[in-house]
């Protein structure tokens, strides 16, 4: 266990720590890194050492959180402890007095340039630094390169200090006076500036040093996951490097090997310029742009061969620095135009700033509050066509994750219910509302009666509740447990729900009318609409209420225990090009169709179905043909479709 002795914040998303490790201290050099890792399970993270002191036997690292595992390391407070510090590894910088030298970092890079402008200050060479950020408050450490420098020149893309523009500009500049040319430039931050900074000395013969920060597991080379190809060979960054020749650096092979594994965690960026923020930083120091650089979020999926032959939900959801990073990104406008896209009036800004802040039981409070289905809504809710179709950022970027927001905090909700306080209701009211249907409408009214102290009960036609929610929507966008979930939250609010009664056959309204007190009738989408040209009626030819009634709701076709049949042809054409059509011909693919298509009379981008629907299909294998309306549906002589 390594001690933390000081813990502080240098800019956003930068910290500096100075972490007690006596035997580092004394034995490394300019140029070199430790392996460090937070806590059991975390990620064996590569830090470069910024300074030491081996009296005091500490080592000083400056940290750019932007991962999981960084952020779990610029969490841990003075006097807490780091469990794994490894080191020193890598190559020591090669120092020796080539009179005049250039500097040059961007970003989190200028904290990795320090200890190198300190020991070429100490063999006598007359160092220029060039370091740069987005604006004023990205500028780190200019007072401490200054006493070490010949001097400083600083560039910032805004202006607000310095010269505006970036660092190649101020290199330019120097390179340009050839009393002022280096013989030597050692370049550090992201690798889009290191390369330009390579690819401007290369026409002057300059030697140019870059240091990389590729992906890497254990640092001693053992695992060759760090591996940059340099002049044509591979070599190893841990033990070869991390320093060098940028001009023989395949710095595309490098981008794209940084992108390895975005995909488990689109947060953690390595390159430096990337990241914008870390949830260490108070949220309301963030400004607008801060916010606005940061990246939408991915939605993590299944994979659309495995997923096309079962039902299991394809979105898996964000884990927990997913969302909270998406939050951040969330300005927190005074109009609220995201509330005026909601049917429900959901107080967006609101819940997302909690989530923001890390608050997830108000987040939840405040969801539950205003929305009875938020698991629902957070993956069936059409939000793109909705609040955030409304949101700001919209306007020149994508809009916040909304659906995705919603959809997390609801089932957190869901998994720590024991934590969170019960809902307090208002005194009984003495008033009691009948509601027909328990569908989603059923169950939003019944969830807003029942906080205002109303007795309800909601009136079931089918055998279970949900509505369309259950016999509509496939297990792949909305698993039923959600479903079961979402309606016991009201029953424990006291709503009680009666399953197969019809009213106007088993109760009529006039009954209704003299038990309760108000009636909400919520009946759902009613019967079917079909094409009315001729062969609709031959056999295997399903309305869309009808094959999904059998799959979603009777499970027919997915579980062996089903007693309901249905045809599952190995051909498969559906009519239409909204929601339900994609629930169908999905639906269709995963009941074993070899050729599943659907056929709209319009163009795709008049499709009504949601783009994430269309999306998945097509990853799924379905095809899609335009354009096209039937005139008819023909059979065989025994009235087979």
């Amino acid at each position: 266990m390594f001690k933390v002795i000081s813990n502080e914040i240098l800019a956003p998303n930068l910290h500096k720590m100075v972490v007690l490790a006596p035997r580092v201290a004394l034995a490394r050099q300019a140029g070199q890194f430790v392996i460090v890792r937070a806590d059991r399970g975390e990620e064996r993270i590569p830090l470069t050492i910024g300074d030491a002191d081996p009296a005091a036997g500490t080592i000083t690292l400056f940290i750019q959180a932007i991962g999981a595992s960084t952020r779990r390391i610029v969490a841990i407070p003075p006097g807490g402890f780091i469990r794994d510090v490894a080191g020193p590894l890598g190559q020591a910088t090669h120092i020796e007095n080539w009179g005049r030298v250039a500097c040059v970092g961007g970003g989190v890079g200028t904290a990795v340039l320090y200890p190198l402008v300190k020991a070429l200050a100490a063999a006598g060479n007359r160092v220029t630094t060039i370091i740069g950020g987005r604006s004023s408050q990205y500028i780190i450490l200019a007072d401490e390169l200054a006493a070490l420098s010949e001097r400083v020149l600083i560039t910032t893309e805004d202006g607000s200090v310095g010269r505006k523009g970036f660092v190649t500009g101020g290199l330019a500049d120097l390179i340009s006076n050839s009393a002022c040319i280096p013989k030597v430039v050692l370049a550090v931050g992201p690798v889009p500036m290191m390369r330009a900074v390579a690819e401007l000395t290369r026409p002057h013969g300059i030697q140019t040093i870059v240091s990389l920060n590729p992906v890497m597991i254990d640092g001693t080379g053992m695992c060759g996951g760090c591996r940059v190809v340099v002049g044509g060979v591979a070599k190893f960054a841990c033990v070869d490097g991390p320093e060098f020749d940028g001009h023989l650096v395949d710095f595309d092979g490098l981008a794209d090997r940084l992108t390895t594994y975005r995909g488990f965690e689109e947060q953690a960026r390595h390159a430096a310029s990337e990241c914008r923020l870390t949830l260490e930083i108070p949220p309301d120091t963030l400004t607008v742009k801060d916010r606005l650089a940061i990246p939408r979020v991915h939605m993590p999926e299944l994979d659309a061969d495995i997923r096309s032959r079962n039902f299991e939900e394809v979105n898996l959801g964000l884990d927990y620095d997913q969302a909270v990073l998406e939050a951040q990104r969330c300005i927190q406008c005074k109009h609220r135009p995201c509330v005026e896209g909601c049917p429900v009036g959901v107080s967006i800004p609101e819940f997302i700033k909690a989530l923001a802040s890390e608050n997830l039981p108000e987040a939840a409070r405040i969801l539950q509050g205003d929305n009875a289905l938020p698991a629902v809504c957070g993956r069936v809710c059409p939000q793109e066509s909705q609040c955030e179709a409304k949101c700001v950022c919209g306007v020149k970027g994508d809009s916040v994750a909304i659906g995705y927001l919603e959809r997390f905090v609801a089932d957190w909700a869901m998994a720590n219910a024991a934590e969170l306080h019960k809902e307090q209701l208002p005194p009984a009211s003495g008033k009691r509302v009948a509601i027909v249907g328990c569908g989603p409408a059923g169950l939003t009214a019944a969830g807003e009666l029942a906080r205002q102290g109303h007795g309800v009960t909601i009136f079931e036609a089918l055998h279970d509740t949900g509505g369309v929610l259950r016999y509509g929507i496939p297990e792949f966008r909305l698993p039923k447990e959600i479903i079961d979930v979402e309606v016991e939250r009201l029953v424990d609010l006291g709503v009680n729900i009666e399953c197969n009664v019809i009213i106007g056959k088993t109760l009529t309204l006039d009954q209704l009318k003299d038990e309760f007190n108000a009636l909400f009738i919520a009946n759902g989408a009613g019967l079917p609409t079909m094409l009315n040209i001729p062969g609709e009626n031959l056999k295997g030819v399903y309305s869309a209420n009808e094959l999904l009634t059998r799959v979603n709701l009777m499970e027919a076709g997915r579980n062996p225990d089903s007693r309901t049949p249905i045809v599952a042809g190995r051909r498969v054409a559906v009519i239409g090009g909204g929601n339900t059509a994609m629930d169908c011909v999905r639906t269709a693919r995963r009941l074993g169709a070899e050729r599943a298509m659907i056929i709209y009379r319009r163009s795709e981008a008049e499709m009504p179905a949601r783009l994430e629907e269309i999306k998945h299909a097509k990853e799924e294998g379905i095809e899609f043909v335009m354009l096209t309306a039937p005139l008819a549906i023909l059979g065989n002589a025994e009235g087979w479709s």
